[in-house]
């Protein structure tokens, strides 16, 4: 009986969570894949892991939240700076009860092209 309570806990543990946050480092592939013509992609690492990457010349607010089956990303730019235009990269990884990734820009669904590499 003791084991099974052990082992439970352990076991979703294991299981990954929604999560997204924005990376300074991104992998050698994954910037080689990185399309500069682009203001929006998504980057597929594995069937989990996505690289998204946005393009602004404003300051950039992001955030997640969770819509029943749907990982919806806000971008929303938020103040104008120094018209450089500046990379944000972020990782999102997904977990079993998420299929779906919705990414807003100021509110507005946008579509974006996806990379898949290995």
């Amino acid at each position: 009986m003791f084991s099974a309570l052990v082992i439970l806990p352990l076991s979703a543990c294991a299981q990954k969570k929604l999560s997204f946050d924005e990376v300074d480092a991104v992998p050698q592939k994954v910037t080689e894949a990185i399309n500069p013509d682009d203001q929006l992609q998504v980057i597929n690492k594995n069937s989990k892991v996505y690289y998204i990457v946005f393009r602004s010349q404003e300051d950039v607010k992001s955030s997640l939240e969770s819509v029943n089956t749907t990982a919806l990303i806000k971008l929303d730019e938020v103040d104008v700076s120094d018209n450089e235009l500046k990379q944000y990269v972020y990782t999102l990884t997904m977990d079993q009860s998420h299929d779906t990734i919705d990414i807003k820009v100021n509110g507005e669904s946008s579509s974006y092209p996806v990379i898949i590499i290995d």
